[in-house]
């Protein structure tokens, strides 16, 4: 079994010709992929184009008829409204089904108790029976609250109505499922009296949709605006599935994509499996209804005949192949004979010498050609040595970078460590506060005067409040960036806002005498909508900051809030004329954790979550670096739904 290949490595001609042949194989398994491929493109291309044209008739078609029921309702509208007497409904129905073959019936409702002497119902009904045509007073029953009827009151308008079953017991009723076109009646004084719907049959609507098709598996579909199938081959899918109840949306996302494309009303193409079979499917949305349609193309079907050329194509190429192989062998072995004289220079090459220059000849024949090749070969192992030697350097370039992600790695651990002792302490001071002052309340509550007992609760309160703000930090930080959607639905009043968190900030910074002012340059009627509570965490950040290290300045310290707006934003300027910030800590302030000075209180957390909260809300909060009597930060928050 081993002698074919043992005699393939051993013979030179044997070499070149599966040599050749791969090349060949290469060349045309290539340029014959590069065909099929550009052959299946065209006749996929075709194929869309085909089920497009026959898509766009099926939607005119259907258009059309849509269209009759439209203009002959509507132009009965003004014949009704002057003849508003029961025998004149009766007729004008009759003559709307009679006149129009394909309608299955027509219907002149009118308000309860409009004609007093059929009391509260009085409903003129034709509907079409094989050749002919029923018409009559329908029986007493609440067809008030049809959908029929209940849709275009409340809309005030004419519209189409989806598909539904409008068997009644006991009275006149079409015998299979209808869609109706339905008009409200106005009087002249734009008064409801009723609503006249004219009906065609689902069964006669899903075959004219369905009369032409592009391929022989292919099939039509009709949606309605909640996803539910009004035309599929499956009657047991009609009104009673929508396409997202029929299919695992965790396993076909292609299908529950389609649904969506189709109940937006968007035209398109789309690529979906459907019962493991790979379709094509064509939809677009139906005009003046609230409907859309659907070729499915298998791409079976669409491919069938592209294939079958593949089942003809590659059996010739095999045997041409093999045509090849055997040609290429007997011409190799002729033109290789003379290599014999050359085998003494190669066995010095490969002995491994192959840095040492080749005798070059100037034959132009085959023995000229391979030395060539010998020089060539040289030339590679001597760029391959070269790209060894790149690699060389460059992994020492990436061993450099390694250490470098180490040293990070570890600044990141120190960081953590000084972050967790900071806390530690931040919340250590305040609660051994709270634990003093309660065991000395609890020691020698009696003889303490009440005056020092408010200064110690307050004292107490002070420091909760603190170990809370922390806290909240904390648990913010750790949540804001799973955030995937917040609610913006809080319609909040610019002023009274910010009047607010001025307020709030003065009651819990009561100790720090400088005192918040306000400027507005908008209306008290200006509302945006947002999340009252993320908004409030920000700007009640700012003003605690302000405040705070505007404390130093005693009755100097001032704290100024300005209200401003453009075409798309709301803007507050946060200014205090406290140190203000230096150049080298204007960025180092929006990073998390990091503190100006250690002997501060609180975590480094403040502005960085702020900052991110404000992005959130579609907004922005930045330092004005161009203010120099202090700090002034500036909060941007949209005008319109984020």
């Amino acid at each position: 079994m081993t002698y074919p290949f043992q005699h393939i490595r051993q013979s030179l001609a044997s070499k070149l010709s599966v040599g050749i042949l791969l090349l060949v194989i290469a060349g045309f398994m290539g340029t014959l992929g590069f065909l099929f491929l550009r052959s299946r493109q065209i006749v996929k291309q075709e194929a869309i184009e085909h089920a497009e044209r026959i898509l766009d008739n099926t939607s005119l078609r259907v258009t059309k008829y849509l269209q009759e029921v439209e203009v002959a309702t509507n132009t009965m509208e003004g014949l009704i409204l002057r003849h508003l007497t029961p025998d004149s409904l009766l007729e004008y129905t009759h003559r709307i089904v009679a006149i129009n073959p394909h309608f299955n019936g027509c219907s002149i409702t009118m308000e309860p108790e409009f004609f007093p002497q059929y009391g509260r119902y009085f409903s003129a009904y034709s509907v079409r029976n094989g050749d002919s045509i029923t018409t009559e007073r329908e029986g007493e029953y609440e067809y008030f609250e049809k959908v029929w009827y209940a849709t275009p009151k409340k809309k005030g308008e004419a519209c189409w109505v989806d598909p539904y079953d409008d068997y009644n017991e006991g009275t006149l009723s079409a015998d299979q499922i209808i869609v109706s076109y339905c008009k409200p009646l106005y009087t002249a004084e734009h008064h409801f009296v009723g609503v006249i719907a004219t009906d065609l049959s689902l069964p006669w609507l899903s075959h004219m949709i369905s009369a032409e098709k592009p391929y022989e598996n292919s099939y039509c579909v009709m949606l309605g605006e909640d996803g539910r199938y009004f035309v599929h081959p499956d009657s047991t899918k009609l009104l009673s599935k929508t396409i997202y109840s029929d299919t695992d949306p965790t396993k076909n996302t292609d299908i529950i994509t389609l649904g969506h494309e189709m109940t937006s009303g968007k035209k398109g193409i789309l690529e979906v499996n459907i019962n493991d079979q790979k379709c094509y499917v064509l939809y677009r949305p139906l005009p003046q209804t609230q409907w859309s349609i659907a070729i499915v193309c298998p791409e079976h079907d669409i491919f069938h005949s592209y294939y079958r050329f593949i089942y003809i194509v590659i059996p010739l190429a095999i045997i041409g192949l093999l045509l090849i192989l055997l040609y290429s062998r007997k011409t190799v072995a002729y033109f290789i004979a003379p290599l014999n004289q050359l085998s003494r220079q190669a066995r010095h090459i490969t002995n491994g010498h192959f840095d040492e220059e080749v005798h070059v000849i100037k034959q132009k024949d085959v023995i000229g050609r391979l030395q060539t090749n010998f020089v060539a070969m040289q030339q590679s192992l001597n760029e391959h040595v070269n790209n060894l030697q790149k690699v060389n350097a460059e992994t020492e370039q990436r061993n450099e970078e390694l250490i470098h992600a180490h040293q990070l790695a570890e600044e990141a651990s120190r960081q953590k460590t000084a972050f967790i002792q900071d806390m530690l302490h931040q919340i250590r001071t305040p609660l051994n506060i709270i634990m003093g002052f309660a065991q000395v309340i609890r020691d020698d509550y009696e003889n303490i005067p009440q005056e020092e007992i408010t200064s110690i609760t307050t004292t107490m309160k002070q420091n909760a409040d603190h170990i809370t703000r922390m806290v909240a930090m904390l648990v913010d930080s750790s949540s804001i960036d799973s955030e995937q959607h917040i609610a913006m639905d809080d319609v909040l009043k610019c002023n009274d806002f910010t009047r607010e968190a001025i307020a709030i900030c003065d009651t819990r910074m009561v100790d720090i005498p400088c005192m918040i002012t306000l400027e507005t340059e908008v209306p008290d009627t200006l509302t945006i909508h947002t999340n009252q509570k993320l908004l409030s965490n920000v700007m009640n950040e700012l003003l605690y900051n302000a405040k705070k290290f505007t404390a130093k300045q005693a009755e100097e310290g001032k704290v100024l809030v300005r209200i401003q707006r453009d075409d798309s934003h709301v803007r507050w300027l946060i200014e205090d004329n406290g140190p203000g910030i230096s150049a080298d800590n204007q960025e180092k302030i929006f990073t998390p954790f990091s503190k100006l000075d250690d002997f501060n209180e609180g975590l480094g957390l403040g502005l960085p979550l702020s900052r991110q909260t404000a992005r959130l809300l579609g907004g922005e909060l930045t330092l004005d670096t161009t203010f120099t009597t202090g700090s002034r930060f500036i909060l941007e928050i949209p005008l319109t739904d984020f």
